[in-house]
Parts: C-alpha cells; sequence; structure tokens
C-alpha cells in the first residue's frame, strides 16, 4: 500500500481527466452507484475523488464529512447529510461559470480541536504542486509562494458539537476554510474576500502586570539568593547509568522535587485551595492564589511554588553576572502562574478588493 502514490494535479481540468481515468471500486461493500473512485493507491480507497457535477469535484480522506462506510470501524462520516458532506470535503475544485474558466480551490481542515493527522497528511499529498502543507506549533499553514495562510480548525459536523452541543451547531457551516483562485494565464492567489483566518496568540497583559512588579522583582531577588542552598538539586549533570554517584544524586534530585510538589499540595488543601482528591501530578496554584506566595516575602511555600520552574532553568549554566536567559525564563513562568497571560481568540479579516 503506497501512501505516496497519488498525483498532485495542478488544474481543474487534470483533475476531470483523472476522475474520469479511475475505476471505481465495486465490491460487496461498494456498489458502482456510490463511485468510490481512489485517487491514487486502490488500497487506500477512502482517499478518492468525487465528481459532484460537471463544474465541481470534491476530494476526501475517509474523515468525517465522507459518508461513505468503507469498513466496520471505517464510517466516521455515516448518515450526515448530502450537504454536509459537500461543505467538509477537504480539497474542493470548482470552475465557474459563465465563460470566465476561473477556477477555485478550497482547503478545509478537520471538525474539532483535536489533532486530524490524517487531514494533515492528506493534505500534504494531495493539494497541488504549488501549494505546501505544514504543521507548526499546533496550526495548521497552507503555503503559496512563500506565504503561510493559517488553516483554522471547523466545529461542523465535530464529535463535539454532534455530542456535547446543541442540535444547531451541528447544522451550521461556520465557513472556516481557505479558498484560493486562478484565472487562466494567470497563479494562484487567495481568493478575493474570502476569510484570511489569524491565528489566537497569547499577549502579556502588561498593565495588570505592572501593579505587581515590585513584588516580582523582589521574589526573582529572593529566589537568586535562595536557590544556590539547593545548587545541587538544580544543577544539570551528565547522568550515567554505569556511574552509581550520579544515579544517587538523580534519585536525590528527584525525591526531593516530589516532596516539594507534594508539601505545596498539602498547603493547598489546609487552606481550601484544593479538594481532598487532588493528584499532586499537574497541580499548579491558581493565579490569584500565586500571588498571596508571591507577595508575601515571608510565605512558606515561597520556594515551593518555584521549584517545578527552578528546575527546568538555566540559572547554573550562565555567569552571574549573566541572568539573561535565566530571567527570561522566570518571566515566562510568573506570567504564566500568576495569570498575566491573556488569550486573544482568533480574528477573522476579509479581505475587501473588488472581484
Amino acid at each position: 500500500m503506497s501512501v505516496y502514490d497519488m498525483p498532485r494535479l495542478d488544474n481543474f481540468s487534470a483533475v476531470a481527466k483523472h476522475y474520469d481515468s479511475i475505476k471505481p471500486v465495486i465490491s460487496k461493500r461498494h456498489t458502482r452507484e456510490q463511485d468510490v473512485r481512489p485517487l491514487g493507491d486502490r488500497n487506500r480507497k477512502w482517499e478518492r475523488v468525487s465528481k459532484l457535477s460537471d463544474d465541481c469535484y470534491a476530494y476526501y480522506d475517509g474523515d468525517i464529512g465522507d459518508s461513505i462506510v468503507y469498513s466496520e470501524w471505517h464510517r466516521n462520516g455515516e448518515g450526515i447529510t448530502d450537504e454536509a458532506c459537500e461543505a467538509l470535503a477537504p480539497i474542493m475544485w470548482t470552475r465557474e461559470k459563465g465563460g470566465w474558466n476561473r477556477e477555485i480551490l478550497r482547503v478545509r481542515n478537520g471538525s474539532g480541536n483535536g489533532a486530524h493527522n490524517g487531514r494533515y497528511s492528506f493534505l500534504e499529498r494531495a493539494l497541488p504542486k504549488e501549494f505546501g502543507f505544514v504543521v507548526d506549533n499546533g496550526k495548521q499553514f497552507v503555503i503559496l509562494n512563500g506565504v503561510r495562510y493559517f488553516l483554522p480548525k471547523s466545529d461542523y459536523y465535530s464529535w463535539g458539537s454532534r455530542y456535547g452541543k446543541k442540535a444547531a451547531d451541528v447544522q451550521t457551516d461556520d465557513c472556516k476554510y481557505l479558498e484560493f483562485e486562478r484565472s487562466p494565464g494567470e497563479g494562484w492567489k487567495i481568493k478575493t474576500n474570502s476569510f484570511t483566518y489569524v491565528p489566537p496568540r497569547v499577549l502579556v497583559d502588561k498593565e495588570r502586570k505592572k501593579k505587581f512588579k515590585p513584588a516580582m522583582d523582589s521574589y526573582y531577588s529572593w529566589l537568586l539568593v535562595m536557590a544556590p542552598m539547593f545548587r545541587e538539586h538544580f544543577e544539570h549533570f551528565q547522568y550515567s547509568y554505569g556511574d552509581q554517584a550520579s544515579q544517587d544524586r538523580y534519585q536525590a534530585k528527584h525525591k526531593l522535587a516530589q516532596e516539594k510538589r507534594e508539601e505545596l499540595l498539602e498547603y493547598a488543601r489546609e487552606q481550601g485551595w484544593v479538594k481532598e482528591n487532588q493528584h499532586v501530578w499537574g497541580y499548579e496554584p491558581k493565579p490569584e492564589q500565586a500571588l498571596i506566595i508571591m507577595e508575601d516575602e515571608e510565605h512558606p511555600m515561597r520556594m515551593h511554588m518555584a521549584w517545578n520552574m527552578l528546575l527546568d532553568s538555566v540559572l547554573f549554566d550562565e555567569h552571574e553576572s549573566e541572568r539573561k536567559k535565566f530571567r527570561a525564563h522566570y518571566n515566562r513562568w510568573i506570567n504564566k502562574v500568576c495569570g498575566f497571560n491573556k488569550t486573544i481568540k482568533a480574528q477573522i479579516l476579509t479581505n475587501t478588493e473588488e472581484k
């Protein structure tokens, strides 16, 4: 079974010609009427091309949006409407009517916030040669002429919307996709009046952080004084399976870290900050609790709260006269633990140029 035995067709005519050249898969599970035509390897029949009209072809990858049942376990889109099938196609080729012969390429991500690795692989292999596809820091981008276009995930017919939200959320297409166009004799470009998505990002609430700057700076200076007392537990060192001394040091380092986490959690329980069944792994004080610890210079949990941050830091990897890397590491941590970060939701920008 060849994953990469798939043509990267670069124009509408080539797609139509390729469709006509493919013999439909007919078996005990698939009828001629279903018109299952694999794009590449016939063993990967779920990666197929479908003719919606003389002017529209859709590519499917067997994910939600494809109503074909391929096997007892591969039936992701079973029961969805024809309208949803058309809307959720990963790639759609359209030729405009009226003599323009303009081609429109629509590209769609998976539905739901999870990882859609099959979709990513499919887009990488099936988009026209002029296009690229990349996953970067958990976000997906279609690349054209060196420009990255963010490809958002939809909620239309996602598992969460089908089983956890109102039915209206399932039935309304949120139109989260990218469209590109090409006129005869020209190259591809982002489609006029289509959406351009700016991904969500995290920014620091500088105005709020400014109020706590004295306490934040004091806490930083306090850690620079206190951390060297536990230097052997924070320093990075070469672990050796054949060296008993390094094994003992490793075990002592992680045993103490575990004790600090448990003591921090026990304190939180005593204060009523967490439920009794809160597990030690994954526990971190909430921002309002972290602020209490940071602002109180005599607080017993000051070192405990910062312990994991110090373990992951480069405090003892750089000279005392150069604390830039550690200061940056501390700032990122304090922004997170004290709630100074704010998330800017994804923005939808509309190109207002006329067609």
